[in-house]
């Protein structure tokens, strides 16, 4: 039995373009092979993948049931694109007290019958879904637009070390920059500033950026 690949998008800091790199790429890739299964979900409770990605009214299902021994391609709605996603859920709260185990949701993903690749988008916070889905990665795309969300890196950093687990999965991403700012001196533009900043820290980071969408005067 295959197992699906698992790619986590992870920062402590909100607003640094966490789901909106999850649902690009989501897209990205079905669009790249269409024959590839391509499921998304969220431990967001802003519910944008769901608006996003529901056709029509749909049939909400619990969310929560993920992290759990259900079997989540039980959950498993096929939305616009082509892209499966699971549904985001009010109810997180409740589960987050029964919840200890951090490779919970690897060891259910592992069990399930869901192939091609997870996408998950996690909440600006290391709980207890953040680790899971960090524990459960093979790669956590990390995005960074600014210093002070480089510096939050080192948590994400030493979880996988508190856990024993390769730091190998773990890369960062910059995002929302601005390609428009360019400065005198050795970083010609934020992303080689973010990107030496991220080296000297010793983080990998993966080769370009997601920008900042322009403002166009009409």
């Amino acid at each position: 039995m295959l197992t699906p690949y698992i790619v986590t998008i992870s920062s402590e800091k909100g607003g640094v373009g966490k789901t909106t790199l999850a649902t690009n790429l989501a897209i990205y890739l079905k669009a790249l092979h269409e024959d590839l299964p391509v499921t998304l979900f969220s431990f967001d409770n802003h519910f944008s993948v769901d608006r996003m990605f529901r056709i029509g009214k749909g049939t909400q299902r619990r969310r929560e049931r993920a992290v759990s021994r259900h079997s989540p391609e039980a959950l498993v709605e096929t939305g616009e694109y082509g892209v499966q996603f699971i549904a985001s859920s009010e109810h997180l709260h409740q589960l987050r007290r029964d919840i200890d185990d951090p490779a919970l949701l690897a060891r259910t993903l592992a069990e399930s019958e869901l192939g091609g690749i997870v996408i998950i988008d996690t909440r600006p916070d290391l709980d207890i879904f953040t680790q899971n889905a960090l524990y459960a990665a093979d790669r956590v795309i990390v995005p960074v637009k600014d210093a002070p969300s480089l510096e939050n890196c080192r948590h994400i950093y030493e979880f996988f070390d508190s856990h024993k687990l390769s730091r190998r999965p773990l890369r960062v991403l910059p995002c929302l920059v601005d390609a428009r700012i360019h400065f005198d001196g050795p970083f010609r533009d934020p992303y080689q500033l973010l990107k030496a900043y991220a080296i000297n820290r010793g983080y990998r980071c993966l080769e370009g950026i997601l920008p900042r969408a322009r403002k166009w005067n009409r």
